[in-house]
């Protein structure tokens, strides 16, 4: 039986021994037996998080606000240990014919590795969902050393750490749900060699918004990304628009979603309003979009700082 392996290494480990064994690289218990063939196994480089491109705001004046965060955070900059970065993969042994499999990376805090036997079986990940394939460990060759398949696909996805349900579909907490998720998505490919590393670069699929203690936040009109679906490497966006009324907290905190854009590109705006009453709209960047997309605002940041009774509008990049 055809066994597969991805390896995940870090950018500071390029340099690949065909000798090198994988509890070398991929540490697991001592009880679980080591994949024998190495030097087959898919070579991944996972990158940072990328960063927020944070958007100035503009009194209505035009006079610039000064910022109260000009560079993000090491908390959000960084993977933290326990994320999980889930694999769709497709490996083609001819030009149209091709094999579907899933799978997980996990990050220790200072590298990733494939998941561990008791880690897949505490995330009862089934072993097949509707003809895609679970391979804890996934490898491209045959024992003899000739390459099985002449390409792969792979497309990643980060949508927080819960785990898939019986049909293989990841449940995204909602904006207000208290625990809002940066989902994000990478996807590499190689033809060929196989051997060679394989980059995901993940880019974010929402904005942020960073709201100041104390002040409750409404919108008319928005949407998120509600789950991924690993039997098709498919995220899916909650398809009604509905309002977003986030009561005030005692703390600073982050949502993620994509403002919903009328027909000339301008998202619904949003009301900030303070513990006692006062109240302020801040509008997202103006985009390209339309009444049913919100891709314009992938990747930007918006943090609203803590102001007087007002209106603001989003300046340039």
């Amino acid at each position: 039986m055809i066994r597969n392996i991805f390896l995940l290494v870090l950018s500071a480990l390029c340099a690949w021994s065909c000798t090198a064994l994988d509890d070398a690289i991929v540490p697991g218990p001592a009880t679980e037996p080591q994949p024998a063939d190495a030097p087959h196994s898919l070579r991944i480089t996972v990158a940072p998080k990328p960063a927020f491109a944070e958007a100035a705001i503009n009194m209505p004046d035009g006079i610039p606000l000064p910022q109260t965060r000009t560079v993000q955070t090491e908390e959000g900059t960084k993977w933290e240990e326990g994320d999980l970065v889930w694999l769709y993969v497709e490996f083609y042994y001819t030009d149209t014919q091709f094999h579907r499999h899933y799978s997980a990376l996990k990050y220790t805090g200072t590298t990733w590795r494939y998941l561990t036997e008791t880690e897949a079986n505490s995330l009862e990940l089934k072993s097949d969902l509707n003809g895609v394939t679970f391979n804890r460990t996934l490898i491209y060759g045959q024992a003899d050393g000739s390459t099985q398949y002449v390409q792969a696909n792979i497309r990643a996805f980060y949508a927080g750490n819960s785990k898939p349900d019986a049909n293989g579909l990841i449940t995204i907490p909602a904006p207000d749900s208290g625990s809002s998720v940066p989902v994000m998505e990478a996807y590499s490919t190689t033809r060929g060699d196989l051997s060679q590393p394989l980059t995901l670069d993940f880019t974010y699929l929402c904005s942020r918004l960073r709201i100041p203690a104390d002040y409750g936040v409404q919108m008319g009109n928005y949407k998120y990304y509600a789950s991924c679906d690993l039997t098709g490497g498919i995220l899916n966006i909650k398809t009604v628009a509905t309002p977003l009324d986030l009561p005030a907290t005692a703390a600073p905190r982050d949502i993620f979603l994509l403002p919903v854009a009328n027909g000339q590109g301008t998202p619904a705006p949003i009301t900030l309003t303070r513990s006692g009453g006062a109240t302020w709209i801040f509008t997202p960047r103006p985009g390209t979009g339309t009444a049913t997309s919100a891709t314009d605002y992938f990747g930007q940041s918006y943090t609203l700082p803590d102001l007087a009774p007002g209106g603001v509008t989003p300046g340039e990049m």
